[in-house]
C-alpha cells in the first residue's frame, strides 16, 4: 500500500542533494535505505548500498562536478537551486520523487540528469538516474523552433 504525499519525503529528496553538493557523505548515508540501489541504465550499472555509493563518489575523477548557480523562479516547494549540483525541479508524492538537475564537468560539457527516487520507510531505498549531454541544435529545424 503506498502512503499519502509526505513532505518529509520531498525534504529528504533536497537534503539528499545538498548532501551531494557539500560532500558529506555521511550526511548522505542517513537519507539512505539498508536496502540502496542506484541503477544508471545508460551506462548499465548498479551501486548498491551507502558505502559503494560513498566510495565510488569520493572516487569521481578530478572531483565531483561543480556547477554555475542560476535563478530559478517558481514556488518555493518546486524548485531549488545548490551550488554545485543545480536542481531545478523536484516533483513528486507519496514514495516517488523525480528531480530534473544541470551539470557542468571539468572539460566544459554541461549534462541534463533526470534521477528518479522510491522511498521506503521514509529513506531513499531506490534511484535511478539518466544523463543526457547539451547538443547542438540542428540548422534545418531553425525556422520552427524557439531557442532557449
Amino acid at each position: 500500500m503506498r502512503r499519502m504525499a509526505s513532505e518529509g519525503n520531498h525534504q529528504t529528496v533536497e537534503k539528499y542533494w545538498q548532501a551531494v553538493n557539500a560532500r558529506d557523505w555521511d550526511g548522505l548515508a542517513k537519507f539512505l535505505h539498508s536496502d540502496y540501489v542506484w541503477e544508471m541504465p545508460q551506462s548499465g550499472e548498479r551501486v548498491r548500498g551507502s558505502k559503494s555509493n560513498r566510495e565510488m563518489n569520493e572516487s569521481y575523477p578530478a572531483g565531483l562536478p561543480d556547477i554555475e548557480t542560476h535563478r530559478i523562479t517558481g514556488s518555493a516547494d518546486k524548485w531549488v537551486t545548490t551550488p554545485s549540483w543545480t536542481v531545478l525541479k523536484i516533483s513528486g508524492s507519496g514514495d516517488e520523487y523525480t528531480t530534473e538537475s544541470r551539470v557542468s564537468y571539468a572539460d566544459g560539457s554541461v549534462w541534463h540528469a533526470i534521477d528518479f527516487f522510491r522511498f521506503r520507510d521514509g529513506k531513499i531505498v531506490h534511484q535511478v538516474a539518466y544523463f543526457a549531454p547539451t547538443i547542438a541544435a540542428a540548422e534545418w529545424r531553425a525556422q520552427w523552433v524557439e531557442r532557449f
